[in-house]
């Protein structure tokens, strides 16, 4: 096993060695909403001098201490926040080791209980997987002698239904064209019985003659149409029985394949689940046996867990330490974010005063 390399910040506080801010530099400080600290703190100065420019050394000094206390609470905010991160990553660090230094010593301590338990999962996951695939085979071919019955059943019953097929579609076609010849048929009586209404004399007798001509090639019409619709159901109706046969027929073989090839779905599924089980065994058992046969890497492991757990501990020790010299810190600062405060709050009035000034001017 790999030594491991901690590289986690511990220590005294880191904020003392930082730089000190330089006149004009703009240092942001996220807890004043980004407002400069050092320039805050000359603000801070205008105001007591505006106020009456009568402040002792002593109240100029505890405003100063005030922002230097801000300053060192920034910088122990963010070291705690990266310490904070490191001790979650080793927390995880030590409960991912300890279940591996669990499972080492219980397999060097209980080496042929565990390795006898792999070679039974082995074998009766090989031994089940060899009958699945048995019976995948006869299923299968029970499906395929289905399939070609089925295709064999339904070339026959083609067979069967070809002729009806035909003679529906004449008793169709005759259909259309009786209903077709009744359209002309009355098309032409409408006319004769219009040219009869026009007619006068001698011709009203002939163009009444005439429209009872057509008025009975109308009749004969009408009576073909309606004995080819009537010809045209009873073909219709042979037919859709002799189909709901057919589907009757076919009905049980094609259930039967149905469920044939589910069952093949269920048997695939299952074997590949027993060979799932078998290379996760045999994975197993090979890491049984080399924990087995290299004592010495969970040596290792142990005294990895425990310079974690003792290094786990230091860190937690020095968090504690820098949270009270943060909390100290930020009671100190309280003078600098009211000093803050009110620079915003001035600040604010200025530009509000700008504004009304710069629209009254318009």
């Amino acid at each position: 096993m790999a030594e491991r390399d901690i590289n986690i910040p511990f220590g005294p506080d880191k904020t003392g060695s930082m730089p000190a801010i330089e006149d004009g530099a703009a240092q942001i400080d996220p807890e004043t909403d980004g407002i400069p600290a050092i320039e805050a703190g000359r603000e801070a100065e205008n105001l007591a001098d505006r106020r009456g420019g009568d402040a002792d050394a002593s109240q100029l000094d505890e405003v100063q201490s005030s922002f230097l206390a801000l300053k060192d609470s920034i910088g122990q905010g963010r070291e705690l926040k990266a310490r904070e991160r490191d001790r979650e990553e080793l927390r995880e660090r030590i409960k991912k080791d300890r279940e591996e230094l669990a499972d080492r010593e219980n397999i060097i301590a209980n080496y042929q209980s565990v390795v006898g338990e792999q070679d039974a999962i082995i074998a009766q996951s090989t031994q089940q997987r060899e009958m699945r695939k048995a019976e995948l085979a006869r299923v299968s071919a029970e499906a395929s002698e289905a399939q070609d019955a089925l295709e064999r059943m339904r070339d026959y019953h083609d067979q069967q239904l070809n002729p009806l097929e035909t003679e529906l579609g004449r008793a169709r076609a005759t259909a259309e064209q009786a209903k077709n010849d009744e359209r002309s048929r009355k098309a032409e009586l409408n006319a004769a019985e219009k040219e009869a209404e026009r007619a006068e004399g001698g011709d009203s007798k002939v163009a009444s003659a005439k429209v009872q001509v057509f008025e009975d090639a109308y009749n004969e019409a009408v009576a073909r149409s309606n004995a080819a619709k009537e010809l045209l159901d009873q073909t219709q109706k042979a037919y859709d029985d002799a189909c709901a046969q057919v589907e009757q027929a076919e009905a049980p073989l094609e259930r039967s394949i149905d469920d044939m090839n589910s069952q093949i779905e269920e048997l695939k599924e299952s074997i590949n689940r027993l060979g799932d089980s078998i290379s996760a065994a045999t994975k197993r058992r090979q890491y049984c046996d080399s924990v087995y046969q290299y004592p010495d890497e969970t040596a290792k492991l142990r005294q990895s867990v425990e310079s974690d757990e003792a290094l786990a501990r230091q860190m937690d020790a020095e968090n504690k330490e820098l949270r009270g010299r943060l909390a100290e810190s930020k009671k100190k600062a309280k003078t600098a974010k009211i000093a803050i405060g009110a620079v915003i709050a001035i600040v604010v009035i200025m530009i509000i005063a700008f504004i009304v000034v710069s629209v009254r001017g318009f």
